[in-house]
């Protein structure tokens, strides 16, 4: 799939070196997803064994620079109930450009409206302030928060899990009334 400014595509062993460096080292992201800053590029090489066999799981490519600037996967666990959990990350230095939001708006519609899901759900820490924005601007709804499921392993502060999702209906009514015009220039299906 393409963006504007973002290639996505599955991940391939040539990937390890990339993301490693892209995110894999990242001192902030411990601070909402566990294993992170990671130890050392095996675990990051254990990670993207284990994206490899994912169809749903995509390294995000800045077609102008030819870098990794992030990851993004939607967990499927049963497709006859047509619908799946958005996650993403986004290297430090990339992040505050818009790529989670080109990358997120590409899968929303690929997903409830090319793929025929009817709803996309998605997590974030409670705190993670930058995640629940791009999420709102999607159009997703908070649904529940689960008090103290989060922790900040850097501090060991314990805080609530928010779960937003957004159906394919409201997907049409929120792209339709939103900045977002262009459809997807390809597909991955």
């Amino acid at each position: 799939m393409e963006t504007k400014r973002l290639l996505l595509r599955n991940f391939s062993l040539n990937d390890i070196d990339a993301c490693y460096q892209c995110w894999g080292q990242d001192q902030t992201l411990g601070r909402y997803i566990l294993n992170y800053p990671m130890t050392d590029r095996q675990q990051m090489a254990e990670l993207v064994q284990g994206f490899l066999a994912n169809q749903d799981a995509w390294v995000l490519i800045d077609k102008k620079r030819d870098a990794v600037v992030g990851c993004i996967t939607v967990d499927v666990p049963y497709r006859q109930l047509k619908t799946g959990e958005l996650g993403y990350i986004i290297g430090e230095k990339y992040q505050k450009q818009g790529y989670a939001s080109e990358a997120a708006e590409c899968i929303v519609r690929e997903y409830l409206f090319h793929c025929g899901f009817e709803l996309l759900e998605a997590k974030c820490n409670e705190t993670n302030h930058a995640s629940r924005k791009l999420l709102e601007k999607l159009g997703f709804l908070t649904e529940a928060k689960l008090r103290g499921r989060r922790m900040d392993l850097m501090t060991g502060e314990r805080s609530d899990l928010v779960i937003a999702s957004i159906t394919r209906g409201e997907a049409a009514k929120w792209f339709c009334q939103s900045v977002f015009e262009k459809p997807l220039s390809a597909s991955v299906r």
